[in-house]
């Protein structure tokens, strides 16, 4: 690999990890937490080209990647795309979403919410 190419993989790698540092970490499921997942995947991922010189590493291909993990991080589809007060309050149960997000948060912050509470749940 070159010294070009090394810098650019260099380049390439911190601003995956720019992206692993600023992802939120998810307390509802602490054992699917996708800051973790991404973590070890760029490590992988970039660990990888250094030690084999016969694969090489597809920079288009992980640019396109990193635009599309940064697009979802700054929340650009539910600016772009919003959802209207039909989807979010549906008829038959208006304050389902509401109240479906009150428990998450809840959740969260290490109370029991409603539905825990219903079944018995930690």
């Amino acid at each position: 690999m070159s010294q070009a190419a090394r810098n650019e993989l260099q380049t390439l790698y911190r601003s995956y990890l720019r992206l692993v540092r600023d992802w939120p970490a998810d307390k509802v499921r602490p054992n699917r937490d996708m800051k973790q997942i991404l973590a070890k995947r760029v490590e992988e991922t970039f660990r990888r080209p250094l030690e084999s010189e016969q694969e090489p590493f597809d920079f288009a291909d992980a640019k396109r990647q990193l635009k599309a993990l940064e697009m979802l991080l700054d929340n650009e589809f539910k600016t772009k795309y919003p959802l209207s007060d039909k989807i979010l309050k549906p008829a038959g149960n208006p304050n389902y979403y509401s109240g479906l997000v009150s428990s998450l948060e809840a959740t969260k912050d290490g109370k029991k919410g409603p539905l825990a509470r219903l079944f018995g749940t930690q």
